[in-house]
This record gives C-alpha cells, sequence and structure tokens, in this order.
C-alpha cells in the first residue's frame, strides 16, 4: 500500500445496486467540483464499475457521458451492436419460441439458460477500456491513478474475492456477475458472482486494507424491491445478496444514501436519474463533508494527476493468442477466426473478429483479457471459452384465430473441430402449411471465409383446408401446392452485416387444384408438376431488431435465378381439358425486398418496404397452375398464409409506409399501407387458361393495423386488415407465435 503524506487520508466506498449504483457518478463529480480529495476507492458491483473507471484517470463527466449513452444502454441490455453483428453466421428465420439446450455425456441432460443477456458487449467494452490501465499499473491496483480494490463472490468457496491486483477488467467483470441476469465467470475452477452476495458495502475491505482517516460511504442499493412471483430476478436479488451494513462505519465517517428506490436495478434508460441522484444527496451534505474534511484538491491538480497516469500507456496490439477450455482442433479454429494471418491485430480489428466469434452458435461463452508483455511490447490474447450444448431442440409456433396454427420444432447438433458443422432437422404441422427440412452447415474460417451447405426439403401449402372459418361462409378454392427441394448453397461474408449466397437445386414444384369450385369428394384434382434445375445468387443483408414486427433496422436483399425444367399436366375429372402434356420451360427471374425503419420522432418510428420482382417466366398450361407458380406479394404476416391471385404477377413493384408507435417498452401499435402494381395482370380466359390484362391497368392496396405486445417467447398481435380485391376484403385475426416458412423453392 502506497504511503500518503498528509493528514486526513479519504476513503471512498461504493455499493452495489445496479443501475442504482449509477448515483456514485453524481457523488464523484459533486466530491471533485468542490476539492473533496479522494485517496482510495473500494467497491462492489455498480460501484466496481463506477469506481474503476474512476480510478483509472476518467472524469466524473466523462464517465457520465459513457454511462448515458445509448451505446452503453444497448450494451448493459445484452445487445450488440449493428456495426458488430455478423449476419453471415446468422440461421434462417423461424417460429421457434425457446431453445431446450442437452448435454451428450453419460446421461442426456436438460439444461436452464445461463444469463437473460448477451454479456460479450460488456466483456469487450471493460477489456477495451481498462487493459491499457492495467498493464500501465504493472497489473498491481494500489498502482492506478488512484488505489482500488473490488469484490466478487466465490460460491464453490462460499466467499467474498477481494481483488488488489491482477487484470481490472476481469476483477470489475466478476464483480458485476448478477445471477441470472449476467453470466458468471467460471476460470481456475472459481465460479464468479456478484460482490454483493457475500459483501455489497465493502466497508471492512477500505479499512483493512487502507484505514483512511475519514470514510465516505455511499449506499446506493436502496430498499430491496419486493419481490413478485412473476418476476424471478426479483426473488434471486431478494434472495442472495447481502444486506448493506453501516455498523462498520466510525465516528468520523460519512454516510450518504441517494434517493433511488424509484429506480429499477436493471433500468438503464434511467442512469441519468440515478446520477443526478447522487449529486443531489452529495451537495445537500456538503457543508457537514467540507466541515469534516479541511484537506482541498483542485481542478487543476486532478487534472495533472490524470493526464500524468494516461501519458505513456502501451496502445492495444495483439501478438499471441491463448485459448482456454477447449480441445486442440478447437484451439485452431479459434486462431482461424480470431488471427488467421497470425499478424499483429489492432484493437479494432480485434472487436470485430471477436463479435463474429461470440455470434457463433458453437460457443457457450467467450471471455477475453488482454496482458502486457513487456519484452515484445505487444498484448496477449487470452480467451476463455466453454462451448455451447452438442445439442439444441428449438420450440416454436404459431396460434392463430383461423385455421392456420402451426406447431415447430427444430433439432440442431453442434460438433467443432477445425471446421464449424451444424446439423439442423426442422418440421411444421398445421392446416395451412406442414414441412420437413433436412441439412448440414459447414462452416470454414481463415483468411477467407465460408459455408457449404446441402440441405433437402418438403413442403405444402393446403389453401383449401386453412381458408375457412367459424365466421366465413365463403367457399375456398381448392389449391395444394407441394414443394420437394435439394439444395447445394455456398456462401461468402460481405462485410460484417451482408453475405453472398450461390445455390444450385434441383426441385418438383406439384399444384393441386380444381378449375371450378363445383367438386366433389369423389372427383380428382388437376395436377400440373414442374420438374427443374436452378442456380441462383442471392446478396442480403439485415440489422432488423426482430424475427417479425420490427421496429428498428434494415433489411435488403437481391436474388437472381435461372429456372430449366419440364411441366407436365395431369387432367383430373373435371378438367376442361382431357389431354395431358408436357412440355420444356425456361425464365430468368430477380427480386429485390428493400424494408427499412429509418426515423425516429420520440415514442414514433417510421419506415419503407418496398419489393421489386421481374421475370421472363411463360404461362403454364392452366390459369391456376400460372398463378400458383408466380410469386405473391405479402409485406404482412398475415397475407403470407392467404392466396391472394391478384397480388401475383410474372412482374410487379410494391411499396409500402409503416408507422409504428411505442406504447410501452414491449407493447406497440403499428399502422401500415401498401399498393401493389402489376405490370401485367395475369387473367383468366373462357378456356381455363391464362392470358395477360392490360399493361399497368389495375393495382391493388393493402391496409393493416395491429396491437402487438412483445414478450420473450413471441409475439401476440391482434391485426385488422383489407386486401383489395379479395371477396371478402376485411380480415381480423388473433396471432401468438411467428408466421414463418422454410425458404420456398422460386420464393
Amino acid at each position: 500500500m502506497p504511503l500518503v503524506f498528509f493528514a486526513q487520508s479519504v476513503g471512498v466506498v461504493l455499493s452495489g445496486g445496479g443501475v442504482r449504483g449509477f448515483a456514485h457518478i453524481g457523488v464523484l463529480k459533486a466530491l471533485e467540483e468542490n476539492g473533496i480529495p479522494v485517496d482510495y476507492i473500494t467497491g462492489t458491483s455498480a460501484g466496481a464499475l463506477v469506481g474503476s473507471s474512476y480510478v483509472i484517470g476518467r472524469s466524473p463527466s466523462e464517465i457520465e457521458k459513457i454511462f448515458t449513452n445509448e451505446e452503453f444502454i444497448r450494451y448493459g441490455k445484452g445487445i450488440i451492436s449493428e456495426e458488430d453483428l455478423f449476419f453471415f453466421l446468422s440461421k434462417e428465420k423461424d417460429p421457434s419460441w425457446f431453445t431446450i439446450k442437452f448435454g451428450i455425456d453419460s446421461v442426456l441432460r436438460a439444461k436452464l439458460p445461463r444469463s437473460a443477456i448477451n454479456s460479450a458487449p460488456a466483456d469487450f467494452t471493460l477489456l477495451e477500456s481498462t487493459a491499457q490501465a492495467s498493464a500501465k499499473a504493472g497489473y498491481n491496483f494500489d498502482r492506478f491513478m488512484i488505489p482500488f480494490r473490488c469484490v466478487a463472490s466465490d460460491i464453490k468457496s462460499k466467499k467474498q474475492i477481494i481483488y488488489k491486483e491482477g487484470d481490472l477488467g476481469f476483477a470489475v467483470r466478476a464483480s458485476m456477475a448478477f445471477p441470472l441476469y449476467l453470466p458468471p465467470l467460471t476460470i481456475n475452477n472459481q465460479i464468479l458472482f456478484d460482490g454483493g452476495i457475500y459483501n455489497n458495502f465493502p466497508i471492512d475491505v477500505m479499512l483493512n486494507d487502507f484505514n483512511p482517516d475519514i470514510i465516505i460511504a455511499v449506499n446506493a442499493a436502496g430498499d430491496p424491491e419486493i419481490p413478485s412471483d412473476d418476476n424471478v430476478l426479483s426473488q434471486v436479488k431478494n434472495i442472495l445478496v447481502a444486506m448493506e451494513d453501516s455498523k462498520l462505519l466510525r465516528k468520523q465517517d460519512l454516510l450518504i444514501e441517494p434517493h433511488i428506490n424509484n429506480i429499477s436495478v436493471f433500468a438503464f434508460e434511467n442512469a441519468q436519474a440515478a446520477i443526478d441522484s447522487g449529486y443531489a444527496a452529495v451537495m445537500k451534505l456538503m457543508p457537514e463533508i467540507k466541515s469534516r474534511i479541511e484537506r482541498r484538491v483542485s481542478v487543476q491538480e486532478m487534472k495533472m494527476k490524470r493526464d500524468e497516469f494516461l501519458k505513456g500507456q502501451n496502445a492495444i496490439e495483439v501478438d499471441r493468442i491463448h485459448a482456454y477450455g477447449l480441445r486442440p482442433s478447437q484451439k485452431l479454429y479459434l486462431q482461424k477466426v480470431l488471427n488467421p494471418t497470425n499478424d499483429c491485430i489492432s484493437v479494432r480489428d480485434l472487436k470485430k473478429k471477436f463479435f463474429r466469434l461470440v455470434q457463433d452458435e458453437q460457443f457457450l461463452y467467450i471471455f477475453p483479457q488482454l496482458v502486457f508483455d513487456s519484452i515484445s511490447g505487444y498484448y496477449d490474447l487470452h480467451i476463455y471459452a466453454k462451448r455451447e450444448k452438442d445439442l439444441l431442440m428449438n420450440i416454436g409456433g404459431n396460434f392463430s384465430s383461423k385455421p392456420i396454427n402451426t406447431a415447430f420444432l427444430n433439432l440442431q447438433y453442434n460438433l467443432l473441430g477445425r471446421q464449424s458443422l451444424k446439423l439442423f432437422a426442422n418440421s411444421y404441422y398445421g392446416k395451412l402449411y406442414n414441412s420437413g427440412l433436412a441439412k448440414l452447415r459447414m462452416d470454414i474460417p481463415g483468411t477467407f471465409n465460408f459455408y457449404v451447405e446441402p440441405l433437402f426439403s418438403r413442403s405444402q401449402f393446403d389453401y383449401f383446408n386453412s381458408s375457412s372459418t367459424f365466421f366465413e361462409d365463403v367457399k375456398p378454392s381448392y389449391l395444394i401446392l407441394t414443394e420437394t427441394n435439394t439444395a447445394f448453397n455456398t456462401g461468402i461474408p460481405v462485410r460484417s452485416r451482408g453475405k453472398l449466397i450461390a445455390s444450385a437445386s434441383y426441385f418438383i414444384n406439384d399444384y393441386s387444384y380444381y378449375q371450378t369450385q363445383a367438386f366433389s369428394k369423389t372427383d380428382t384434382a388437376d395436377r400440373s408438376k414442374l420438374t427443374a434445375f436452378s442456380p441462383s445468387i442471392e446478396y442480403e443483408r439485415s440489422t432488423l431488431d426482430k424475427k417479425q414486427f420490427a421496429s428498428s433496422g434494415a433489411y435488403f436483399s437481391i436474388i437472381g435465378r435461372l429456372v430449366t425444367g419440364k411441366l407436365n399436366f395431369y387432367p383430373g375429372s373435371l378438367a376442361l381439358s382431357a389431354d395431358s402434356s408436357s412440355s420444356t420451360k425456361r425464365w430468368f427471374q430477380t427480386r429485390m425486398i428493400y424494408d427499412n425503419y429509418f426515423t425516429s420522432f420520440g415514442r414514433w418510428k417510421f419506415g419503407v418496404y418496398g419489393d421489386l420482382f421481374l421475370s421472363s417466366q411463360p404461362f403454364f398450361d392452366t390459369y391456376q397452375s400460372t398463378i400458383l407458380s408466380v410469386p405473391q406479394f405479402e409485406p404482412t404476416p398475415e397475407s403470407s398464409t392467404l392466396f391472394l391471385p391478384q397480388y401475383r404477377a410474372h412482374s410487379f413493384v410494391g411499396i409500402g409506409i409503416k408507422s409504428v408507435f411505442q406504447l410501452f417498452s414491449n407493447l406497440q401499435l403499428r399502422a401500415e399501407g401498401y399498393a401493389f402494381q402489376p405490370v401485367q395482370e395475369i387473367v383468366e380466359n373462357r378456356l381455363g387458361r391464362a392470358r395477360y390484362g392490360e399493361a399497368l391497368n389495375k393495382r391493388y392496396f393493402i391496409g393493416t393495423s395491429a396491437l402487438v405486445f412483445q414478450n420473450p417467447i413471441g409475439p401476440a398481435s391482434l391485426q385488422v386488415s383489407y386486401y383489395q380485391g379479395r371477396v371478402k376484403p376485411v380480415s381480423v385475426i388473433f396471432n401468438f407465435g411467428y408466421i414463418l416458412f422454410n425458404r420456398r423453392t422460386l420464393k
């Protein structure tokens, strides 16, 4: 412990408290503005986070700016920033609600989730902000600008861990790990959790390690939140977090208790209110503080002290990578992802590669540490990794007020060696849609990243059985589409948020239909069967925040496809022509979709939608087979469950505008309007064949409004929609879950 050559040394103790603990920023700000010295700091959890930021040379104003920044709020909620997303690793969207994880050990065991949020944003932020300061201090907490201690809890040994040396980022992260919210660190046979479990107010640490003349103790934990039966985090906090004990304070010491009971522990958007409460609490007691502490430190002295500590810190350049918790082949995979060229990498490049790694489903968690090597002059990166469970089961689907209910099950098996292998098998079951898919994806990392993916799928849309409800007496058309697809895909990343996919597929589209609505159970339907080969290339980019009912981000895709195949027609008992036929069909098609939420005015958010489709596809033998084979404009979830012949064409453009009003954090009111313009409408002649209508003669409109409740499982929505051109244009539907399907053969 360094010697302090003056009377009245002052120690500041900062308690835990989650977002309430941000009041410590206001406390430090008020003390510094009034020249009150701070010679030592001890902290737990939020107190460790704020205290560490202060002791490494940040001013209270700088800390306030960081902690109230929108990016920091996202990090506190575990949200990866758009610029750090790696869309290349994203799976196809599916209707899953939740995931059950199994370990393939001697016993097949289900595993509960470790935490509510993704810790990677917080982990890397701590690494980036503390690595240079730790190196400058020689990994000795007494050599920071202000000597520092923080407390974590080892739940294996059931005791507190007091950090006074080592990596500062690691110590603070361990002190912050709150059960079920932020995952623990499991290193060196320790399971490290929030220091508040055993010592939420480390006054004893201050006395034992520093013994200052005066202690300013800041209790920002507030009164315990009343636990409720539907809030597991509140229950855990009341069970585990040790009550603050200010009895250790001496007669000369000061206790500050900001008024923060109205701030929720994890409400990061209320950071400024917490800071202001801390500032106000100190200013209220400032006359007493000044009467007990005579010594003053000027603003200029503090600036010189900061400049001296920040001077000469080594820039972060990473030389070597060390991995722990993995087999040798898996370490090689990690090395190829993070640094395939074995060159020195900057912290900016490291951040990009780190977030690419943490978004890989092969890993449960990746914790980084940087350690400076004084001999080489570079930093060594130490990665503590834990593999994800081998088998994942996703369960989901959609529950609806209309007969489009769908159950969904997906199994995923992970294998990791020098390459990443994932095996998928899913199944959909419902009246409208039944499907099964099996595929294998192999990711091959290196200087040139790519994946290969063979797949097989079979899907069926039954527009007949799913068209009527108890409230509708419209007789539906008999329309059944069955798609069988065998494909081979390969993809490469395009920067961080895009990917380019080349595909070759062999598919069979079987269309079953009547060309009249007057049929009986004894009749047989007409069939058109397209057997084709189709190469395609697609560029896709997405930063949307939700699988469905997004309110921020953007999506863009463009695909070009060549189709060459044979079309066979098999007439049924009511066919207008009794002759079967066979013909060769060949065409090119391209489609571009753009979906962007770009403007926000308070709670209002606005977006635009565009869908352009161009095709040289010829007519099929009948009108029904022609209209079934062309894509449909379906900008809303419900529209993808309907057969809308007016919104199908060989070439069309669809545009729309969206308005989203955020009533509460998880409840939104949406209003959307769309216009559909076919280049030439496909109409039916008297012989049951297809022909073109007049160019640009018809257009149709869709309007929808929805009340959407977003919950951890999936969205619940009540929608009212208008589809111009339908027999019954107004539709009212309630859905719980996602309306999403396996990828179509020609979509």
